[in-house]
């Protein structure tokens, strides 16, 4: 029976040594939590899971799985545009089915032609 003894013991994996595998490991780990925070996901959540299973598998999956959407939307309404300050008065009218200020005097609106 051969014992590795000392330095013997972390001598090879496939020809590097254990700390330059576990400095791959955690450099690839890092890298897949980047990749999962630009896509909207959780950086450190992933960089865990590829630490935990593979970073080559964890990739993958960051890869395969694309971005994700937002689940917030926000419905924002535009405020009706004022009345136009000139140098003389000009008055304005909301139109009722297009939302467009119109002149007062006006009878058709010019953008819907809703009949006043």
């Amino acid at each position: 029976m051969n014992r590795l003894i000392g330095s013997e013991f972390c001598r090879d994996i496939g020809g590097i040594s254990w700390m330059e595998f576990l400095l791959f490991w955690l450099g690839f780990s890092a890298i897949v939590g980047v990749a999962a925070a630009k896509r909207n996901r959780s950086g450190v959540g992933w960089f865990i899971l590829a630490l935990v299973i593979s970073p080559l598998l964890a990739g993958l999956l960051v890869i395969a799985l694309g971005g994700t959407r937002p689940t917030t939307v926000y419905l924002t309404k535009d405020p009706v545009e004022p009345a136009r300050t000139t140098f003389g008065p000009i008055l304005e009218k909301l139109c009722p089915d297009c939302a467009e200020m119109v002149k007062v005097d006006a009878r058709i609106c010019r953008f819907c032609r809703h009949e006043f």
